[in-house]
């Protein structure tokens, strides 16, 4: 649920996102963006409670998942628009054949539907069948969209992952940002929320112990170290144009009532990565916008010492 607070940080920073592309958790955020719903979205999540959240858990007999997930979906299903094609701009959710092992980007249909196949994590949910395909997690071959993200029209990709990726995946200097203690202290201490991150090789606040960990948990950590060593092979291929990294933190997989926390994370680091991006977009700027701002802002300030 970081990707809500980035998302909310950029917008409020006059950063204009005209399409979005999104894998797993990515793509249900990145759908109630694209439908316009954003804050009614995280304001239902983050009004979810420990025990509501374990009502949504929609468990099926284990032949081919644990849980459903419809259930979960339902309860935002009116935040996340209809069908895709009407979306208030260009979406796609990405998902992978199990079959064949291609990669599916879905950019019409049912929103609700293609968001289900992109977070079918393999043992966890039960895969989606759709248009004679079996579907499951996106992020078993493309957990950040960069490239899907362009094919929609985007000139300037801004990608955000909460995967581990390693330092240095990026050419051209552009690996991730890591927030220090400091930084995120700082910026969260604003947003009145506090940090939880913990010094590198001390134990985490909350962090479960070996014994203590259950087949989610298993299954939840093993998805991200394979997805962070899959992403960081796509972006040195296809990198973006600015890449945000929320870090590492003690919220699971289902701690959906933890949402506000995350959201803070998420804005924590999109303020971090701010100026950097604000630079990039100036740079990437055709010379013709950029000559005509600088007159018209020469323009405006003779126009200041006139009147004054």
């Amino acid at each position: 649920m970081a990707h809500i607070g980035v998302l909310e940080e950029l917008s409020e920073a006059g950063i204009s996102i005209d399409c979005v592309a999104g894998t797993s958790a990515g793509a249900m955020v990145g759908a109630a963006f694209a439908a316009g719903r954003l804050a009614a979205f995280r304001d239902t999540m983050c009004g979810l409670t420990r025990g509501r959240v374990f009502r949504l858990f929609d468990p099926k007999w284990p032949r081919t998942g644990l849980l459903e997930g419809r259930r979960s979906l339902e309860l935002v299903r009116a935040h996340l628009g209809d069908r895709i094609e009407t979306l208030a701009i260009p979406y796609a959710a990405v998902a992978t054949d199990l079959h064949t092992g291609e990669e599916v980007i879905l950019r019409d249909g049912e929103v609700v539907e293609a968001i289900r196949a992109s977070i079918a994590m393999p043992g966890l949910f039960t895969p989606q069948r759709w248009r004679g395909r079996l579907l499951a997690d996106g992020g078993l071959v493309n957990p950040v969209p960069v490239d899907v993200v362009r094919q929609l029209g985007a000139e300037f990709v801004i990608a955000v992952s909460v995967l581990n990726i390693p330092d240095g995946s990026l050419p051209n200097g552009r690996a991730p940002r890591r927030l220090t203690q400091q930084w995120l202290d700082r910026l969260l201490t604003r947003q009145g929320r506090s940090s939880t991150l913990p010094a590198k090789g001390a134990e985490e606040p909350g962090h479960k112990q070996d014994a203590d960990l259950g087949l989610i948990d298993v299954l939840s950590h093993a998805s991200g170290v394979v997805q962070a060593r899959i992403a960081a092979a796509r972006l040195r291929e296809r990198p973006p144009d600015c890449l945000i990294t929320v870090p590492e933190h003690t919220i699971g997989l289902f701690d959906f009532h933890r949402t506000a926390e995350a959201t803070g994370a998420g804005r924590a680091a999109a303020q971090q990565a701010l100026p950097g991006i604000l630079a990039a977009l100036a740079a990437a700027a055709p010379l013709s916008h950029r000559v005509a701002r600088w007159l018209l802002d020469g323009a405006t300030a003779g126009w200041s010492r006139i009147g004054s």
